[in-house]
């Protein structure tokens, strides 16, 4: 019977402690639920106040990216050649971190920075369509945009990293006459994370925003989002650098800010 009582009186106890543990819990969810509303309320009664519409539904809390950098890799550069140029290809050190690749149908180089450029000879304008297509599947851009006309085309995407745009890393294709020419920004999938960098919110982002409006002389009327994206930084050097940025959409265009430094940028 005593065994019986004192099973009874752990259950009740484990039972109080588990209550206990989900009301602490709901306190807590209820009190970060009520500190956003009230920032994001703070947030668009302050820029109401400088001629701007914030929306509520673009203030994000979400954590942004981490940064990192991304080591160059010189057999992703040469499957892009290789996706590009076909078969039979031959390709050589030029020096100076800069490689150039040769095949019957093209020539393409590649830099260390990242960027690169490509000629290559495809005869049908839907067998480069098909091409570009398999290039921004294969290596990561989306967003692709055709604009035709006539015989001529022109196409353009965006490169992501971890499903996050790289708003400044972007591929362009041109068609004409039998020759898709190709250039933009190349970046490996290695990557390498920062650590102990501090990174803005997406509420710091959006003062750092107004500021710089404020220097500017305010042209923004409406903020209809926030997200996170990335930036890239390239130099000469075997390493590119990502860094995480938050992308703000107004009704006058992109504006991007750098969540280490704060600087804005206009799209």
């Amino acid at each position: 019977m005593q065994s019986s009582r004192l099973k009874n009186i752990i259950i009740l106890i484990l039972v109080l402690v588990n209550l206990f543990l989900l009301v602490s819990l709901f306190s807590r969810f209820s009190a970060r639920q009520e500190a956003r509303a009230q920032t994001t309320t703070q947030l668009t009664e302050l820029f109401a106040a400088n001629g701007m519409t914030l929306s509520p539904d673009a203030v994000s809390f979400q954590a942004p990216p981490a940064g990192g950098t991304l080591p160059r890799d010189t057999a992703q550069d040469r499957q892009m050649a290789s996706l590009l140029l076909g078969a039979g290809l031959s390709y050589s050190d030029q020096g100076g971190g800069i490689w150039s690749y040769d095949s019957t149908d093209g020539a393409a180089v590649f830099r260390s920075g990242g960027s690169f450029d490509a000629a290559v000879h495809v005869g049908a304008d839907k067998e480069a369509e098909s091409l570009c297509r398999s290039i921004c599947r294969q290596f990561h851009y989306e967003e692709l945009t055709f604009q035709r006309e006539n015989e001529h085309f022109t196409a353009s995407a965006v490169r992501t990293f971890n499903n996050c745009p790289v708003y400044n890393c972007t591929v362009s294709f041109s068609w004409d006459e039998g020759t898709l020419s190709v250039s933009g920004t190349f970046l490996p999938d290695t990557f390498a994370a920062a650590a102990g960098e501090d990174s803005l919110s997406a509420v710091s982002a959006l003062s750092s925003f107004l500021s710089a409006q404020r220097e500017l002389g305010s042209v923004v009327s409406s903020i209809t989002d926030i997200y996170s994206c990335y930036e890239v930084q390239a130099t000469s050097a075997a390493s590119m650098t990502l860094v995480p940025a938050w992308c703000i959409r107004t009704d006058i265009g992109l504006y991007y800010v750098n969540c280490y430094t704060g600087a804005v940028t206009h799209a």
